[in-house]
């Protein structure tokens, strides 16, 4: 067992990159989709609040 490791140790080792930067390009990808989230979440808040501000008349 261990000599059949070291014959496809290279082999292993690039197909763990690439599963490492496949899971780091989702992590971001969630990430970023996340923080676009709040973002609109955010800016719908501030419009909403500008929008009760001139009803009010204070704004």
């Amino acid at each position: 067992m261990k000599k059949f490791l070291l014959k496809n140790d290279g082999f292993i080792s690039f197909s763990l990159y690439i599963i490492l930067v496949y899971l780091i390009s989702v992590y971001y990808h969630f990430y970023n989709r996340y923080m676009m989230v709040i973002e609109i979440r955010t800016n719908l808040i501030l419009i909403y609040e500008n929008y009760i501000n001139k009803i009010i008349g204070t704004g």
